[in-house]
């Protein structure tokens, strides 16, 4: 099959699951021994964290009982429930466990009739009890971790090009591939970590976190300064007030984005001086740039008064500044109304920052006609499963109204005096706040929220998600899923990692670029195939795989790095793939507006998309590349338009032949990463595409069937940058031989090939 027939897909792998419960739960599978923390894994994620953890939470309804789970999220839970339950189960009532009675709706459970006798999930607890009393161990039970020795990785040299490509949009130079290739993975982390002080890789952490926190959707127009406080920042517009000069016209243009952008930068700026990552919510100040800071009207001192890229710290008179949750941005992207009261930031502060749907706590039908309380949010335990923990944390954000505005006691507050009496008091968790701290609440809440383990967590989280292109794996919870324990496999493959990369995370003083050289050196950025695995263990691992499709920044990226321009004619033109009225769209981008989910599986429309981009591309770069220089070509290095592979009388030319055939490893080296041995079959397939194309062109061309010159849309008779055009003397129009198109058809034949367009 040609590269140009395979399909846009991704390539998945499997692995070996953890031997776990089978399918019926309750019933001792039929082969395979099943330890006990796996049988009590199994039973967490299908019984204890979707139901019973809805009240026996830190927060919840039972929170004051004996019996209180530990959330996913804390360190050891797992281990901690375990021996927790083991305690409980020791005490009886008439010879039989509490552990059976509770739930069963047996002695006096507030929670009603949760595992009903004789229920599958009440023989689950009958066998817990009994391995409690009589422990079951299995003979090489912790076996997960030896699938991944069947998996075979990126070699480093392949690793620093993926790595290297995604941070900062380049290729590895010669010096840095001589010295992988001489010292291995060891030379790998100093290279990354120098990657991780260029501006471009700044960029790219802001686009993960954007992804997350969708604060671009104020980016273009006024969008960011409408939403400021026309009494608090007076000067929200001056930019419109300027006079059409070099300030004015830079103001005009980066003003708004410089407030709209001001979270991500702030990340930015966090992770640039290498502060602990704790301080995107514990900064007691506001980031600008010269534009920014006359709209807040603070005066730092800044270099180049006219530099959108130089940012400084600034505090706003009598604002208790909390890094990201009191950015006028966040508050506004995430807001309020008067009978929502701040649960929906609370919720996005669990989401964000906490590694916690909050929301999933409930995900069960509620019959509203049996809420009869008053007040359900603070006494019905189907409410508050999860107002519990969100409320307290919604009466952080007191002082901050709808529109994200600082309103003290008495300032058009709502209400007048103190926070809403029919909610928990403002807090985390079941620390309340100290009324003498309500002024500056959400500085009180990020003090809280870094403290938690999940903070650590939830950065390891958004790091992988932005270089492996996926979430990690939810806990599966749906034991009749047959691939229930193959999923549970992989979820414990993939949390053992993160737990560890969350620990050099912490042990780093929660410096974030600790976290890229850990995910990179990982089988879960680094597989490509596997050896000897079984059928179970593909199953396992269908979620482990480096073959992702790029998103439109990335491929933009790609292109500019392989062939030196985005995919656009002339330099002022607009990119194809990064313009909302081109390509970014249909091509799964996001405008975290409307838009906020990027597409990560190819569709038709993809598809077609990705092959216009290589037939345009191939036409476009192949003849700029011929008109420059040879020493500064970028794809042809070892042939000149005149190389035709056969002479007039149509007898092979070899040298022609092998020059042509040593452009074409060159091709494959720069454009998919690989190295092609000579005469191999890859090898061969492009050198028969080549020639098959020059081969026909030439004799149509010769035929009169056919133009001796290139489209006039594909000559490079232009500065690219600029878009003006060259002297005659210097233009290239002829391609009489058909050696140009031919090289055109390679290019794009290799542009649409599923390695140039997935991240590998």
């Amino acid at each position: 099959m040609s590269r140009l027939s395979l399909p846009l897909i991704a390539l998945g792998l499997g692995a070996a699951a953890l031997v776990g419960c089978d399918d019926e739960p309750g019933e001792t599978p039929a082969e395979g021994c099943v330890s006990d923390e796996a049988f009590f894994q199994a039973l967490s994620l299908s019984l204890l964290e979707p139901d019973c953890s809805n009240c026996h939470n830190p927060q919840g309804a039972a929170r004051d009982t004996d019996f209180v789970l530990a959330a996913p999220g804390e360190t050891n839970a797992l281990q901690r429930n375990f021996a927790m339950m083991k305690d409980l189960a020791a005490l009886e009532r008439d010879g039989t466990s509490i552990l059976l009675l509770k739930p069963a709706g047996e002695l006096g459970h507030e929670g009603g009739v949760r595992t009903p006798a004789g229920s599958a999930h009440y023989r689950d607890l009958e066998q817990l009890i009994n391995r409690f009393e009589t422990p079951t161990a299995c003979d090489g039970e912790d076996t997960t971790g030896d699938v991944l020795d069947k998996v075979r990785v990126l070699t480093p040299v392949e690793t620093l090009r993926k790595a290297k490509l995604q941070l900062v949009g380049e290729l590895p130079t010669p010096e840095e591939i001589a010295l992988v290739e001489t010292d291995g993975e060891a030379a790998l982390a100093p290279l990354l970590e120098e990657y991780m002080t260029r501006e471009a890789f700044f960029g790219t952490l802001k686009r993960w976190y954007n992804d997350l926190l969708l604060t671009d959707k104020y980016r273009g127009g006024n969008r960011a300064t409408d939403l400021l406080d026309s009494e608090r920042f007076p000067g929200r517009y001056y930019y419109n007030d300027l006079p059409d000069d070099e300030e004015g016209q830079l103001a005009r243009r980066y003003a708004n984005n410089s407030v709209a952008r001001e979270p991500l930068e702030l990340i930015a700026h966090v992770v640039r001086n290498d502060r602990p990552f704790t301080e995107i919510l514990t900064a007691d100040y506001i980031l600008v740039n010269p534009f920014s800071a006359r709209i807040f009207g603070v005066t730092p001192d800044f270099d180049d008064p006219l530099d959108p890229l130089e940012w400084r710290e600034a505090r706003l008179m009598d604002y208790p500044h909390a890094g990201i949750l009191t950015s006028p941005m966040f508050l506004n992207r995430y807001p309020t109304t008067a009978t929502n009261r701040n649960r929906h930031r609370a919720r996005t502060v669990f989401s964000l920052f906490l590694a916690t749907d909050i929301l999933a706590k409930a995900e069960r039908p509620v019959d509203p006609t049996q809420i009869r309380d008053h007040n359900p949010t603070m006494h019905n335990n189907q409410c508050t499963v999860c107002h519990a923990a969100i409320d307290p944390i919604a009466g952080a954000f007191q002082n901050f109204d709808a529109l994200g505005r600082y309103r003290t006691m008495g300032e058009r507050r709502d209400p007048q005096e103190g926070w809403h009496d029919d909610m928990l008091p403002p807090g985390f968790g079941e620390a309340a706040i100290d009324p003498d701290r309500w002024s500056s609440s959400l500085a009180w809440l990020a003090e809280q929220v870094v403290a938690d383990e999940r903070f650590a967590l939830s950065a390891v989280y958004a790091v992988y998600t932005g270089m492996v292109g996926r979430p990690p794996l939810a806990n599966p919870t749906d034991r009749s899923d047959p691939r229930f324990e193959n999923r549970l496999a992989f979820y414990n493959l993939e949390q053992a990692f993160l737990r560890r990369a969350t620990d050099v995370f912490v042990e780093n003083g929660y410096g974030l670029k600790a976290i890229v050289p850990e995910i990179v050196q990982s089988p879960f950025y680094r597989a490509v195939s596997s050896v000897g695995l079984d059928e179970d263990e593909a199953i396992t691992l269908e979620y482990l795989g480096t073959a992702r499709l790029l998103t439109p920044e990335e491929l933009d990226a790609k292109l500019k790095a392989v062939l030196g321009q985005p995919w656009k004619r002339r330099g002022p033109d607009a990119n194809l793939l990064l313009s909302g009225n081109e390509y970014l769209y249909f091509y799964g981008g996001i405008d975290s507006n409307d838009v906020t989910r990027r597409i990560t599986e190819p569709n038709g429309v993809i598809a077609n998309v990705a092959l216009r981009m290589a037939s345009e591309m191939g036409c476009l770069i192949t003849p700029r590349d011929f008109h420059r220089p040879a020493g500064e070509r970028l794809l042809f290095p070892y042939v000149e338009p005149s190389y035709a592979p056969e002479d007039d009388n149509g007898f092979p030319i070899p040298r022609v032949e092998e020059e042509i055939r040593r452009n074409i490893r060159y091709l494959h080296r720069r454009l998919l990463g690989e190295a092609l041995a000579p005469g191999s079959a890859e090898e061969e397939a492009t050198w028969q595409l080549f020639y098959d194309v020059w081969r026909e062109g030439a004799v149509a061309v010769k035929n009169g069937e056919a133009s001796g010159d290139l489209e006039g849309h594909c000559r490079p008779n232009f500065v690219f940058e600029t878009g003006e055009g060259l002297p005659r003397e210097q233009h290239l129009n002829s391609d009489r031989n058909y050696v140009i198109r031919a090289w055109s058809a390679v290019v794009t034949y290799l542009l649409a090939d599923w390695r140039f367009l997935y991240h590998r």
